[in-house]
């Protein structure tokens, strides 16, 4: 499986399709239930990646309550492609009534960071509001930045990160360099401690520092680039097609 496709659901070109009405599931990602579940191993520690894949996972099996749960888990650590997810999710009313309100918001979050496509899916939105709806987009925006915008969001999934690390790391009896045995067994026969996203990396591993733990994908020594490559993934993965009205008037 390609890295990419572990750390970064493909986004189809769903966004405002002309196939896809109010109450329809819209699909959110490519990946078949079993790759989901296969990349589960390799994300755990990352709050906003393992829960991004757990809502997928429920998402897929109709399970729409769980699935909002944990993408907005998720989307409290500051992922954009959950945050993403849940606009949809309000905009087509999938699963919880239709709240253009609340998906603009979630489209907003998601676009904070300043993707292009991530904006103009933010402005097709915006046309499509009301004046209400938009004086109300600006009154309850707020509260969300104050829970999910980057600036809390951030440090909330890095500090979970780092407790992984030294809960994985850290030694109950004062030696440095243990080796680190979890339940499992080797991917296709290798044991590969150099590529965080491979499942084996969680099963056996050699490393003795925190910053270690993760290899190439997540170290904590490139928490300072993460950020940037999951945004680069997530930009090159979205495309905004021909918008489509969603009702207003639906319920569960």
């Amino acid at each position: 499986m390609r890295i990419a496709r572990v750390l970064a659901p493909t986004l189809l070109t769903l966004l405002f399709a002309s196939t896809t009405h109010a109450g329809d599931a819209p699909p959110l990602t490519d990946m078949t239930f079993m790759e989901l579940d296969t990349a589960l191993p390799s994300l755990r520690g990352r709050p906003n990646e393992e829960y991004r894949v757990l809502g997928l996972k429920a998402y897929g099996q109709r399970h729409y309550d769980d699935a909002i749960r944990r993408f907005d888990i998720a989307a409290q650590n500051a992922d954009k492609y959950s945050q993403h997810y849940l606009s949809l999710i309000h905009w087509y009313g999938v699963g919880t009534p239709v709240d253009r309100v609340q998906a603009y918001i979630w489209s907003d979050l998601a676009a904070e960071r300043g993707s292009p496509r991530l904006l103009a899916i933010r402005e097709k939105m915006w046309a499509q509001l009301s004046s209400q709806e938009q004086a109300r987009a600006r009154d309850e925006g707020v509260a969300y930045y104050e829970r999910y915008g980057d600036e809390v969001a951030k440090p909330r999934a890095e500090a979970e990160i780092r407790r992984f690390a030294r809960n994985m790391t850290g030694s109950r009896v004062g030696y440095r360099n243990q080796w680190l045995d979890t339940i499992g067994a080797p991917v296709n026969g290798v044991f590969n401690v150099g590529i965080g996203s491979n499942a084996s990396a969680y099963v056996v591993s050699d490393v003795g520092r925190e910053d270690e733990l993760y290899g190439k994908e997540g170290g904590l020594r490139r928490l300072q680039t993460y950020w940037q490559e999951q945004d680069r993934l997530l930009d090159g993965s979205v495309e905004v097609g021909e918008m489509q009205t969603a009702r207003s008037d639906r319920r569960k």
